[in-house]
């Protein structure tokens, strides 16, 4: 597939946005835009949506500076309830608090295994390796397994936070950023596993102990060292029913619509 042509936006002057983060009060912030236009890469939106798998398996290389604001601009974009932007972003690089943030992610794995997945690991240790559940059961513990040993590796790790149950405005937020990353050839990974361990985490990485911000998730971000493709599913028409719980719909998606 040819590489897409960029697209480039007009350079525009500084702004006045009004935004509330509750208990704060209301207050201008001026933003002062680029002075330079800022190319972003085109992708079909279906092919970002199709293609932007968990890649949990990344390259150590760094990832431009000038790819963030992109990143981020697009995902603050992201659905806010009442507008009032309770979320916020943290970036973490430096190679010592990644590699502890590794340890207690590995611990929270491991907790996981012993307990929720425990059937999944006897699956993996003494299934019918011709089975194909059990290949699947293998390939994703092999996955999750080199995911929580080399997390540390990876270029980047960004957390969100919000308020307590408001994962429905952060999670839209999060989601942005993982397709901006997708259109800019950068792999990302949704994970929630941390917050087994979410107070530790939390004092690593300084957050005010004050009940306002709370740890919603994590996302490695880097270049990928496995390929795009479209994630197998179930067809689309189990997951919906029409009207009433358990009542088909009448349309089916028997295989993946795109490309």
């Amino acid at each position: 597939m040819p590489d897409a042509a960029p697209v480039t936006t007009a350079t525009r002057p500084s702004c006045l946005l009004m935004t509330s983060h509750p208990p704060y009060p209301r207050r201008a912030i001026s933003l002062v835009l680029p002075d330079r236009p800022v190319s972003f890469t085109a992708m079909d939106i279906f092919e970002a949506i199709y293609t932007t798998r968990a890649m949990r398996r990344l390259s150590p290389e760094p990832i431009p500076e000038d790819l963030l604001p992109k990143l981020f601009d697009a995902a603050v974009r992201g659905p806010s309830g009442g507008n009032e932007q309770r979320f916020r972003f943290m970036t973490v690089t430096t190679h010592d608090v990644k590699a502890e943030i590794q340890q207690i992610y590995r611990e929270c794995l491991d907790e996981l295994n012993a307990t929720q997945y425990a059937h999944a690991q006897e699956q993996v240790a003494r299934g019918d390796q011709d089975d194909p559940k059990v290949q699947q059961t293998i390939r994703i513990d092999r996955s999750a397994q080199w995911f929580a040993d080399n997390l540390h590796q990876s270029p980047m790790l960004i957390f969100v936070f919000g308020k307590p149950g408001g994962e429905t405005t952060t999670f839209p937020c999060l989601w942005n950023l993982c397709l901006a990353a997708r259109a800019e050839g950068l792999g990302t990974a949704i994970t929630t596993l941390l917050k087994i361990r979410k107070e530790r985490v939390e004092r690593l990485l300084g957050v005010p102990d004050d009940g306002v911000w709370h740890m919603h998730g994590m996302v490695p971000l880097g270049y990928p060292l496995g390929k795009w493709g479209v994630p197998m599913r179930e067809p689309a028409q189990l997951s919906v029913f029409s009207e009433t719980w358990g009542a088909p719909v009448t349309w089916r998606a028997d295989a993946p619509l795109w490309p």
